[in-house]
C-alpha cells in the first residue's frame, strides 16, 4: 500500500495511529525533496533571467525583432509589453485619498473594504527541528 493510498482510504483509527510514524516520515521526505526542487527552480530562474537580459540587450542594440532558431524549428521574438503596477494596501489607500481628497475618508474606505473581505482558513503542517 502506498503512502498516498493511506490518506485517501478510510482506515480504522487504530490502524491510522499505527501507520502515523510511517506517514510522517514519508511526508517529511517529500517536504525535504520539495524544498530542494524549489531551490533548484529558483537557481535556474536566476540563470534564465541573466541569459534573457543578455539576449534582450543584444537584440535591442542591433534592432533585431525576431530570430529564427533552425535547430528547434522556432522563433525568438522581441516584444514590448506594459502592465499595471501592483495594488498594495498602502498604494490603494494613497490613491483613494487622492481621489476622495481626504486621507480620513480613504482610511474609512479601506477599513470598510478590509472588514468586508472574505477570510480564508488554511490548515497546514509545519516542521520544526528541535
Amino acid at each position: 500500500m502506498s503512502d498516498y493510498n493511506i490518506m485517501t482510504d478510510i482506515v480504522p483509527l487504530e490502524t491510522e495511529l499505527q501507520q502515523l510514524p510511517q506517514v510522517i516520515t514519508a511526508w517529511r521526505k517529500l517536504r525535504d525533496e520539495s524544498i530542494d526542487l524549489k531551490e533548484q527552480v529558483r537557481e535556474r530562474k536566476v540563470r534564465m533571467k541573466a541569459l534573457e537580459s543578455v539576449i534582450l540587450r543584444t537584440m535591442k542594440s542591433h534592432s533585431i525583432g525576431a530570430l529564427d532558431l533552425k535547430q528547434s524549428n522556432a522563433r525568438l521574438l522581441f516584444k514590448n509589453k506594459e502592465s499595471k503596477g501592483s495594488l498594495s494596501q498602502k498604494s490603494l489607500e494613497e490613491h483613494l485619498g487622492e481621489f476622495l481628497k481626504s486621507t480620513e475618508e480613504a482610511t474609512k474606505a479601506m477599513a470598510y473594504i478590509n472588514e468586508k473581505r472574505g477570510v480564508k482558513k488554511l490548515e497546514t503542517l509545519s516542521f520544526e527541528k528541535l
